[in-house]
This record gives structure tokens, sequence and C-alpha cells, in this order.
């Protein structure tokens, strides 16, 4: 049976969660529950469950703040977030925590469950890996390259290390390669890295390189070079790119750091093939990327790219799909020119911009969304993406998908929601507290796009027909007779004189008493 630990502050939903769902019927045991992220951290330390269930934002301990002690204590842990829009700021740092997922409240037991089930096999999956993994891996030398990066500057105990597992590195300068590949099955693995090994020997010396395991479907070369500049570096990782090519077939990607004058900074050269490796996503996988290739042309780039995801969040919050189109393009572009985006703040972007276009298009006919597309596929589709190319394909395909939505709905509805505001607006302008916004609440559109609507349609905005409607009845009341210019100004909508005067005079061209005398 696989444990569940259920963490929610809300003791009805909590309570819903344990008891409405079979847990048992499905191969789950409930082994605790909580009302926050304290209390579930001792739960999960005694129980160490499978699966955890949990609310973002609750008191005393946040999921994320409890999360991240998950991760630190158990990281095995599979984590299922429940979330509602409000807390969508926290999906950052929710994704930097590899959640299993995010679901949106209200959520349905049975996809609860589902992806319960899910993240229970996912487990599964990795718990066996794991152990073939540790079976198989020289598991001295993985430690040992562990330790050279995380402890470099404790000579001693590295120099014991090396000792000991009959390491000899001849330097005098050092540098790493990282090879990364897709392949998950632990054979297939295994022989992926004996022909990096082959191949990687007799290139080099034995003695001066050395090849291990530092994630699945990723390898290290720690090189031992003659100097700083030593060519042979960006030789061995085309070199090796090439051969993989042909003997693989799967999709490479290698990168390199630069190399330093002793074994104990080995670790600032894995670092930078690391952040190399990262920015695989904007660079293109399949190829040999170097850190001077990832280097952010200059700062300005990330303005650009702040500017134009604000103006990407205005143009669909005003229901403008087309100009939305053009600014992912020249985002895309942008990030492309900046480069140092990781893969996690790409998802963000895409998780963020994806919801916006989610709960827009529920603003248009219901009928519409069942043809368009599900918020929980579209955060796993992008959740799975690797590359920038990826999140713009997808998010193209969405606004596409709104632009149809929108164009449906405007065939029946496009003159009738500007006949609704002006037929409001005739019968209320005398209302000082009229407003656009109000308006668009009582005809159920939003604000931006109501005031779109109007210039589209009309050839002004709502402002101004509203002055219009409130100056003609205004100048009608003047004309008609003994009337305070006070009284005229409370029946069209004005709650001070003063103002009045001054829109009146702008509208005619002459003040409220020099009309009046027009007709005296």
């Amino acid at each position: 049976m696989h444990k569940v630990i259920v963490v929610e502050d809300d003791r009805i939903i909590r309570r819903g969660i344990c008891q409405a769902i079979p847990w048992g019927e499905h191969g789950f045991v409930i082994a605790g529950e909580a009302g926050d992220g304290e209390v579930a951290l001792e739960l999960i330390e005694k129980e160490q469950p499978q699966v955890v269930v949990s609310d973002i934002n609750m008191p005393f301990m946040s999921g994320l703040e409890m999360a991240k002690q998950i991760k630190e204590r158990s990281p095995e842990t599979r984590i299922i977030f429940l979330t509602g829009y409000e807390d969508f700021k926290y999906a950052q740092e929710a994704i930097k925590l590899k959640a299993f997922d995010y679901l949106l409240k209200p959520v349905d037991s049975e996809y609860l469950l589902t992806k319960a089930k899910e993240a229970a096999a996912d487990w599964e999956k990795e718990s066996v890996k794991e152990k073939r993994i540790i079976e198989s891996l020289p598991l001295l030398q993985q430690k040992f390259f562990q330790k050279l990066i995380r402890e470099g500057d404790y000579r001693v105990d590295v120099e014991k290390e090396l000792l000991g597992l009959d390491v000899q590195m001849e330097g005098p300068f050092f540098a790493v390669i990282l090879v990364k590949n897709t392949i998950e099955q632990d054979v297939e693995g295994y022989f992926f890295k004996e022909k990096i090994t082959s191949f990687t020997s007799s290139y080099f010396n034995e003695l001066n390189c050395l090849v291990m395991n530092s994630d699945i479907g990723e390898y290290t070369i720690l090189l031992s070079l003659e100097n700083d500049q030593d060519s042979r570096k960006a030789e061995l990782a085309q070199a090796l790119f090439n051969f993989l090519n042909k003997e693989i077939d799967d999709t490479i990607t290698i990168t390199h750091g630069r190399a330093y004058p002793n074994l104990f900074e080995v670790g600032k050269s894995f670092l930078e093939a690391r952040v190399a490796m990262d920015m695989r996503h904007i660079m293109g996988t399949g190829r040999v990327i170097s850190l001077d290739e990832t280097v952010s042309k200059c700062d300005e780039q990330e303005n650009l790219v702040q500017d134009l995801e604000m103006k990407l969040e205005n143009h669909i919050k005003s229901g403008l799909p087309e100009k939305a189109k053009e600014t992912l393009v020249d985002l895309s572009t942008a990030i492309v020119d900046r480069k140092s985006v990781a893969l996690s703040d790409l998802k963000v972007l895409g998780l963020k911009f994806s919801t916006m276009l989610f709960f827009e298009i529920e603003k248009w006919k219901k009928e519409d969304l069942k043809n368009s597309f599900n918020s929980s596929v579209v955060y796993k589709d992008i959740m799975e993406l690797t590359t920038l190319t990826e999140m713009i394909d997808l998010l193209h395909i969405l606004i596409d998908q709104w632009s149809t939505a929108m164009f449906r709905k405007k065939e029946k509805n496009y003159y009738s929601h500007v006949d609704q505001a002006i037929k409001y607006m005739q019968g209320n302008f005398h209302d000082s507290s009229l407003t656009l916004q109000k308006v668009a609440e009582l005809i159920h559109v939003s604000t931006p796009y109501l005031s779109n609507l109007f210039k589209m349609e009309k050839g002004f905005n709502f402002g101004d027909y509203l002055l219009e409607l409130r100056m003609k009845k205004a100048m009608e009341l003047l004309g008609e007779g003994d009337i305070k210019t006070y009284e005229v100004c409370e029946q069209v909508g004005y709650s001070n004189p003063q103002y009045f005067s001054i829109c009146f005079k702008k509208y005619t061209g002459v003040t409220p008493a020099e009309y009046k005398k027009k007709f005296k």
C-alpha cells in the first residue's frame, strides 16, 4: 500500500479528501492528515509517505516551505499541490521544488485520485531505477566527485579520497564536460556510459580523464589538461558529440566549463558546464555548447523581456489575440538574445500566460471551452517542455484557440454588448457613479474588452459617449427656461457644479450661464 498524507488548513476540504475518495480500493492508505505544514512535517518524518497532497497557502508554515523541507529530508516523496488562481504567484517557487503536479481548486475527487496513482507509479518507477543505479554504478567514484565539487577547499579530505580510489589526474589544469541524453532505461544507460568512457579514453591518456554519472541521463567527464587554453577540451567535446550521434539514436547535448589551475577548483568548471546545460532550452539541444555562448548580450535584454511580458499580458486582458501573437514572437526573440533565462523561469512564464488565457476564455461561450483546451493538460505539457520553441508553439496554439472562441461569440454577440451598454447609459447617465467598470460588470464582460469594443464599433471611447449624453441633456435643460445650473448639474450626473461647468464649456465653447442667455 502506498501512504498518502493530506495537508489542508480547511478542515471540511481536508476531511472530504480523506473520506470521499476510496483510497483503500486503489492501493492507498491515508497515513495522516494535518492543518498546517509544521504538523505535517512531523507526520511525514514518521510515516515516510510516497504521496503528499497539500494546499499551498496555509497558516504557520505554507505548503511551499513545507515542500522545501520535504525535498531536503525525503526528496523521493511526490508532492501534489492544490491551489487557487490567487495563489498562482507562488508557481515559480513551486516549480523549483519540482512538485509532481498542480491542481486548481475545486478539484474533482476522481481526478485527484488519478493524479495520486500517477504520482505513486512515478515513485515506484524512480525507486526501481535508483536501486539499479546504486547496484551498477561505481558508487565510491560518484561520492568522490560530488565531494570534490561541494567541498573542494577541504584539500586533505579530498586527497585521502583520491588515494583511496586510486584516481590519478596529472593536470596541472582541470575542466569538466557534461554529456546529456534522454535515455532512461538502465541497461541502455550503462552501455551509453561505456561508449563515452571508451571514446574518451582512446582520445586521451586514461590517466587524464574520468567518466561518471552525475544525474539520470547525464554524464560527467573530468579532464586533466596541460594549460587553461588547451584546445583538446573543445575538440574532445565536438568529436565525442559526432561519435555519439552516429552510435546512439537519441538527442545528445554536450557542454563544457572553463579550465582551472588545480583539482580543488574543478567544482567551478562543473557549475559552468551546468549553467550551459541549463540553457539548452534556449540555445537548442543536439549540439555542443560552451559557457561563453550562454553569456547574455547586455543587461538591457532583461528589461526588454520584462516589458514584453507586460505588453503580452495587457494584450490578453484587452482581448487582442493578434497583438498577443505579435508580442509573443518579439518575446521569444528577446529571450533568445538574453540567453540567461532558466528553464524553470520559462515554465513559470508559460504557466502564467496559459492560465491567463484559460480564464479569459471562460468569459466567452461555455461550449467553446469544451472544444478549446483543458487547463490540467496544458499545465502538464508546460511542465514537460524542454525548449523555448516548444513553449512558444504551445502558447501560439492557445492564442489561436482563444481567438476562435472569441470569433464565434462575436458573430452572435459582438454588437449586442455595445447596444446593451449604450441602452443602460442612456437610461442612467444621471447616475454620478456611472463608470466603464460598472457597465462592464452589469453586462458581464471585462472592462478592457468593453473599452476596445466601443472604439471598434462606435469610433469613440466610453467616456466620450457618456460626456455627449450628459452634455446634450444639459443643453436641453438649460434651453427650457428658468433652471439653476446646480440643478442641471445634478440631473445629468455631476456632483460638483464647478466641474460640470468646466466640462460644459469644453464641450460647447461657452459656460452654462452664457448658454442660458441665448434663450432669454
